[in-house]
């Protein structure tokens, strides 16, 4: 991993008090407001059904819990769990994006909130399209030969699985953007309003070219098997960073970096070749899911970049490391 890793400082952040939470927190969403980093994370008891919680750091050492779930499961498209909370600040709304799972789809959902207390769902913002559907309506052959062996696991009916939603903070040529990912790539969807989202032929046209709409797909190793994007995008002077995570053929999530055009994210202006980070720390390799570091929330301060992450389905991570070493590596990759 080149010598990068000496330069993250990684430390164990949170690991849960509540009894709603006491098999695990992890997979933080987070935003900083007023020198204040807000968290929302996601959260699980013994049945496995995912709440999302609230945490505030009011300094490097000081940790505000709030004592109950912000976010629980009331809708029949989230019955089995509320998952892999991200937050990003559009004008003065916080639109939170979720993995939303009844039991048999995974879809993502959003909730608008103005205080990240009380929360306004928007419900399912993924395509409302089986695999089988996808197979008819679809001109791009290598997704056609995916969703032939997701449809041999799961069946034919199943709903196209869509996970790691993260909108960009700002509209890109006039619309809003949202990263997403069908299996095993980052795509990207431009959308007038989220009810436009909701309609059904809007998402059959995306369908039908589906290659096109791609951000980025595996390319080394070490994310081989598929990738999906973490943190909502930063924007910088150089470009988006993109943080994501990569998953190989033995199950090992690790954490990557990339940096996307400003005015089409789908230009990939650079990729680190080698994780930023993977697990190493006992706390990052045994939980619920060993071996998973999972990057969902970063912002940049005084020239360093914080990431916040899952660690094994377990616990929450924080990880630092300075710009200028991140743009020395980039503007060799």
């Amino acid at each position: 991993m080149e010598d990068i890793g000496k330069k993250i400082k990684r430390m164990l952040l949170y690991e849960g008090c509540f009894d709603w939470e006491k098999d695990g927190v992890f997979n933080p969403g987070v935003i900083v407001e007023e020198n204040q980093v807000h968290i929302i994370y996601r959260a699980i008891k013994c049945e496995n059904y995912s709440r999302l919680g609230y945490l505030k750091l009011k300094t490097d050492n000081e940790i505000e819990k709030y004592e109950y779930p912000v976010i629980s499961p009331t809708e029949d498209y989230e019955k089995q769990g509320i998952e892999d909370p991200r937050i990003t600040k559009i004008e003065d709304s916080y639109f939170i994006t979720y993995t939303a799972y009844d039991g048999k789809n995974a879809r993502i959902a959003i909730a608008e909130s103005k205080n990240l207390l009380n929360f306004k769902k928007l419900g399912i913002i993924s395509p409302n399209i089986t695999f089988l559907e996808a197979l008819k309506i679809s001109e791009d052959n290598r997704y056609k030969d995916f969703w032939k062996k997701q449809i041999e696991e799961r069946g034919e009916n199943i709903i196209i699985w869509d996970k790691d939603g993260c909108l960009f903070p700002e509209k890109i040529n006039g619309k809003y953007a949202l990263l997403h990912r069908i299996e095993p790539d980052i795509q990207i969807v431009y959308f007038n309003d989220f009810f436009e989202l909701k309609n059904k032929e809007f998402w059959e046209e995306y369908f039908r070219k589906i290659e096109s709409k791609i951000v980025m797909r595996p390319k080394y190793k070490w994310e081989e098997e598929k990738i999906g994007a973490g943190a909502p995008p930063i924007k910088t002077e150089y470009g988006w960073f993109l943080l994501y995570h990569g998953v190989d053929k033995n199950r090992i999530y690790r954490a990557g970096l990339s940096l996307l055009d400003i005015e089409n994210p789908q230009k990939e202006i650079a990729r680190l070749p080698f994780p930023l980070f993977e697990p190493d720390y006992e706390w990052e390799k045994i939980g619920n899911v060993p071996n998973v570091v999972f990057p969902t929330g970063a912002f940049i301060k005084d020239e360093i970049l914080y990431i916040f992450y899952g660690c094994a389905d377990k616990r929450i991570g924080c990880a630092e490391i300075e710009l200028k070493e991140i743009n020395k590596i980039l503007k060799r990759c």
